[in-house]
């Protein structure tokens, strides 16, 4: 039988099943299927459809002896892959980190510090540092002059967590250092106080630092600010210095010590001075187009590839209600994510603030569609399975799993022949646009489909792999 592969568009698909039952080989159906009808919107003039595949075991990305070919197949102009360890020499594969030391990557670097400030609790600190801005304000001296100060203190942080400093400003190759608006009182007393010279002018009242020389600098005006030296209180005297003094120091006036600076140990595998900017900007930029964007997880730490998905999918989120909001139809945009078990837990889907949930909850209204993989049909929410209208459902092997998909359409009725069959790819399939739930053989994902795709692009087709 044939599919309608629109029924899968802008909607809810949950692939349900064990391991190993063809529940990845399916999704790469969809996804190709699905940029088939965006390549033919885009021939009619209309809006393509982006695709955002979140891979933790690099499936989508890597050619593999099931399918013999990948997702990333349909080829580089249609497909973009961020990947840890990515240097930026191939074109369609972009490094999925951010350049610390990038004032223009500075928002990225607060949220993911921000996050990861919530280990100490919810002091004062940390609910400033993570509200306030250390990106420059175009046209406005004063607000960029504090940011510059903010970047300086944020900077030493990283330094003393082991960050390494980039050998260049970024998108140059000037050596790194920082521009930093400091009147020259407090410059004089800042070199007499380490007795060694800092400062190099680059304006009126603005001066660049050396990235080996940042800590010592924010040393020097710790230590006059505890002297009392006016000038230095009066340099730290914004919230952007107040709030990031305890990450550098490891200490508050308030609460005492904290762990600070150890907090950002952890962000470490982030950083990628050839990232260029924010990789969830980039995301969302190629989205836009219609492009296929593969995140590359397999790699990562289990602490770091969920901060960086939750990173982009609120980016993401982000994104279309601006567009929401504005009064305009934001651009389709599909999502495919695995083990979603751990991400739509009835636990979980309590709390509105959680960036899995505001996805589950808004994605119809912001055009986004999702489909979710899974094999415990009881560890995802009530709420998200009554919303998903295609149900793709393979080998089960517990009651406990049946009993809950049961409560669904007619699924009761199947239930002996999904626990009983264990054949790979055939599934109960049951769709949006049909009234029945069909036993069906999924086809294997392969280089034919793969040529299909191509085909929609323009593109010839690739040969068949001996």
């Amino acid at each position: 039988m044939t599919v309608n592969i629109h029924d899968f568009i802008g909607t809810k698909t949950g692939l349900l099943g064990m391991t190993r039952m063809g529940k990845s080989n399916t999704a790469k159906i969809i996804i190709a299927r699905t940029f088939v009808v965006s390549e033919r919107r885009r021939s009619n003039g209309e809006g393509p459809i982006g695709q955002l595949i979140f891979d933790p075991q690099g499936e989508y990305a890597n050619p593999n002896t099931q399918d013999g070919t990948e997702i990333a197949a349909i080829g580089e102009k249609h497909v973009r892959i961020f990947k840890f360890g990515a240097d930026g020499t191939q074109p369609h594969v972009r490094p999925l980190g951010i350049n610390f030391f990038d004032p223009e990557q500075a928002g990225a670097v607060q949220g993911l510090i921000a996050d990861k400030l919530r280990s100490d609790g919810s002091a004062g600190y940390i609910n400033d540092f993570a509200v306030t801005r250390f990106t420059d304000v175009q046209g406005n001296f004063s607000e960029t002059t504090r940011a510059q100060r903010g970047r300086l203190i944020l900077y030493a942080s990283l330094i003393r967590a082991g960050f390494t400093l980039p050998k260049y400003n970024a998108g140059t190759t000037y050596p790194f250092s920082v521009l930093i608006g400091m009147r020259e009182p407090l410059r004089k007393a800042v070199e007499q106080k380490k007795n060694k010279k800092f400062f190099t002018p680059a304006g009126k009242t603005t001066v660049s630092v050396k990235g080996g020389d940042i800590r010592d600098v924010v040393d020097a005006i710790i230590e006059l600010r505890k002297d009392g030296d006016t000038e230095a209180e009066n340099f730290c005297d914004d919230v952007r210095w107040t709030s990031t003094e305890p990450i550098y120091t490891g200490q508050t006036g308030q609460s005492g010590n904290v762990r600070g600076w150890r907090n950002l140990l952890d962000l470490k595998d982030f950083h990628n001075e050839a990232t260029q900017a924010d990789p969830a900007e980039e995301i969302y930029d190629e989205l836009t187009k219609g492009r296929v964007v593969i995140v590359d997880l397999h790699v990562g730490s289990p602490p770091i590839v969920k901060t960086l998905s939750e990173n982009i999918t609120r980016r993401l989120l982000a994104k279309q209600t601006t567009v929401f909001t504005s009064g305009d139809v934001p651009p389709s945009i599909q999502v495919m994510l695995e083990e979603a078990h751990n991400l739509f837990s009835s636990d979980k889907y309590k709390d509105d603030a959680d960036v899995w949930v505001k996805l589950a909850k808004e994605a119809a209204k912001l055009n986004i569609g999702m489909t979710y993989a899974t094999q415990e049909v009881s560890g995802v929410a009530h709420q998200v399975k009554a919303n998903t209208a295609n149900w793709v459902v393979a080998h089960l092997n517990n009651t406990k799993e049946l009993q809950e998909l049961s409560k669904f359409y007619d699924f009761g009725a199947f239930a002996p022949a999904i626990l009983s069959s264990e054949d790979r790819g055939y599934v109960r399939l049951k769709t949006l646009s049909s009234p029945y739930i069909v036993p069906v053989q999924i086809d294997k994902y392969d280089i034919d489909l793969v040529n299909e795709a191509r085909a929609a692009a323009g593109d010839s087709p690739l040969a068949p792999k001996n």
